[in-house]
């Protein structure tokens, strides 16, 4: 599990992880990672937080976002790495997205209620702790009164997007997501696409939106799958990532930990390409 440089997919406390800033980091390091990206959803509170501690680690942290898109009826996450955590364009829409997040999650209780499921706004913002609301704390409420046994239950039955207590997100483009990653001096990389696109070919259409990679290395991803994305990257110019996406609450995050995730190479390019931006605009 040390053969990977760096972690570039995970998630804290600031959006539905289950360990704080600072434990991640304390986690990383003890397996032996070099570098982390945390790449909270819609928010880099974590990297706020982190500057705040005023301390010296002996870990890389990278500066990183997983952005929310919905376009054309799908649910579709662009990674942003080396992004300025104070750009002025990124807080707002942190802002916009916390309380379309606020909406959205009082918009799915209401349909779990009608549904006879009793979970509260409330709970959800409880178990939130402050955190950006998302899905998986609604779903962990609903473990905490015994409406479902685990989180993962409470998608399949009711909260993925087929499901009757789903709310589909505003739209939000990739395109509007790359130009906000480009305007805070970051790179916009497509997570996890198997996730999105059943039919891989399908996903040629964002290659035309922008795009400065794909995650390829992936634990959803089959070696079959990794290896289209791989293909199709090298195709096309694109950097080429990987990450575990560890949020520490589901049962394959230990196991998947460091086992997934990118060489000191595939980050440095990352890291390359970013200066390039800031310097050059390209």
């Amino acid at each position: 599990m040390t053969e990977h440089y760096a972690d570039l997919h995970s998630h804290t406390t600031c959006s539905d992880g289950l360990l704080s800033p600072e434990q991640l980091l304390t986690k990383a390091r003890s397996i032996g990672l070099q570098a982390i990206a945390i790449t909270d959803h819609d928010t880099m509170q974590a990297h706020r937080l982190i500057r705040q501690m005023n301390a010296t680690h002996d870990i890389r942290v990278i500066e990183g976002i997983e952005i929310s898109c919905s376009e054309g009826g799908r649910e579709i996450h662009i990674l942003g790495y080396h992004l300025d955590p104070d750009n002025d364009e990124l807080h707002a829409y942190e802002a916009e997205k916390r309380d379309e997040r606020i909406n959205r999650a009082k918009q799915m209780v209401e349909k779990l209620n009608a549904l006879k499921i009793p979970i509260s706004f409330d709970e959800v913002t409880l178990i939130a702790s402050g955190a950006t609301i998302g899905r998986p704390h609604i779903a962990a409420a609903m473990v905490r009164n015994g409406a479902v046994s685990s989180i993962q239950k409470a998608f399949d039955s009711y909260l993925d997007s087929s499901r009757p207590a789903y709310v589909p997100r505003p739209t939000f483009t990739v395109r509007q997501a790359v130009t906000l990653v480009r305007n805070a001096g970051g790179v916009a990389i497509v997570a996890h696409p198997a996730r999105t696109y059943m039919d891989p070919r399908m996903f040629l259409s964002l290659v035309a939106s922008g795009i400065d990679g794909i995650e390829v290395y992936h634990p959803s991803h089959w070696s079959v799958t990794r290896e289209y994305y791989r293909m199709l990257a090298v195709k096309h110019g694109l950097l080429i990532t990987g990450g575990s996406d560890f949020h520490g609450s589901r049962d394959y995050d230990e196991k998947n930990f460091g086992l997934f995730g990118a060489t000191e190479e595939i980050t440095e390019a990352i890291h390359t390409k970013a200066i390039q931006r800031r310097l050059h605009g390209k």
